[in-house]
């Protein structure tokens, strides 16, 4: 009788001992759990783990309690991240979501931001180099759509950004210009552009596997000559996916616009150009996946104009004509999507 209460009792010892594992080391102070945001004092050693094993890491200012900063977890449960005792979190994340729960590409969905850096003043690219920013969140001013705001980054002649999140203090997004890639650019924000073609005729600007949100008026502005590409590609709440400049200093043409791969939701109009100035659009495998019934224009002409010399002026939708090189069964439409099918060419009214 005795050997059997010494052998609940010493069960009863391991298994307390489970129980009571501490998710932080003794002295440290749970912050947030694994996944989420939080924010430290500069040079702070932060510990992540449970079960009594931890990575330790010392950090400054906000992070995201993951795997992906650490370097590794702690199976079997949820991770916490914890601090020294007495350590005060300074600039709190933001309570909302940094991810908008609108839809994304397959297979580029817009990852949780791993810190959140704020810009003084635009961040250059250098020609021919690769800005990989590690997706972090990019951060500079203003956010709205009032015109001449500065751009988050510059990307000179050939340059790449990579893994790089746009936050809500957007400003006028990225410049191009010359020859540039954006792979991998996610904008939370779109503020006055999510970014900007100012390149001389015969260059590119390649936007791949990437998603913007919340822009009132243009998603992707086409100043500068040549070509404009968008694929593998999400945007919502937009008025347009991409646009022709209608009115800019010296303007004129031909621009190229190729489309493949977009999804887009709650988007007034897919592809705006201007046939006076020869432009042309191709688009391939664009979805509606709209909340309403309003009816999407694909590709939308309109009379461009240099600065100065009147204002531009919207000439009609147009499907397989030299301009706007797209079919309607080009176009898949999600329930309750639909699209502006009244073609036409010349001066008509626009439903």
């Amino acid at each position: 009788m005795k050997y059997g209460y010494a052998l609940f009792a010493l069960g009863a010892m391991a298994l307390s001992t489970v129980v009571t594992a501490a998710n932080r080391p003794s002295g440290y102070t749970t912050i947030c759990s694994e996944n989420k945001p939080c924010s430290v004092p500069a040079s702070t050693n932060v510990a992540f783990g449970r079960a009594d094993q931890f990575f330790y890491k010392v950090l400054s200012g906000s992070f995201v309690c993951s795997e992906a900063t650490f370097g590794g977890r702690i199976g079997g449960g949820v991770n916490e991240c914890s601090v020294p005792a007495g350590t005060v979190p300074t600039d709190p994340p933001p309570t909302d979501p940094p991810t908008p729960n609108l839809g994304y590409y397959p297979g580029c969905a817009m990852p949780t931001y791993t810190e959140t850096v704020q810009l003084t003043a635009t961040h250059v690219v250098p020609a021919g180099t690769v800005f990989d920013g590690g997706n972090k969140r990019y951060n500079l001013s203003g956010g709205s759509q009032s015109e001449g705001q500065p751009a988050v980054f510059d990307v000179q002649e050939g340059g790449t950004i990579r893994n790089v999140i746009i936050g809500p203090l957007a400003a006028d997004g990225i410049h191009c210009l010359g020859n540039c890639t954006l792979e991998r650019v996610w904008w939370e924000d779109i503020g006055e552009d999510a970014a900007t073609a100012l390149g001389p005729a015969g260059t590119v600007m390649n936007i791949t596997c990437g998603a913007a949100y919340k822009g009132s008026d243009k998603t992707f502005q086409f100043n500068g000559r040549g070509e404009m590409r968008i694929s593998n590609f999400f945007v919502a709440n937009a008025g347009k996916l991409v646009r022709s400049c209608g009115d800019c200093t010296g303007n004129g043409g031909p621009r190229r616009i190729f489309v493949n791969n977009v999804i887009t939701r709650d988007v007034s109009t897919i592809v705006g150009i201007n046939s006076n100035f020869g432009d042309v659009a191709t688009i391939r495998n664009l979805t509606l996946n709209n909340s309403g019934t309003s009816k999407t224009k694909i590709c939308q002409v309109y009379k461009g104009v240099v600065k100065g010399q009147g204002s531009t002026s919207a000439l009609g939708v147009e499907f397989n004509t030299p301009n706007c090189q797209v079919g309607q069964g080009d176009v898949t439409l999600l329930p309750p999507s639909q699209m502006n099918t009244s073609a036409c060419a010349g001066s008509c009214p626009i439903p």
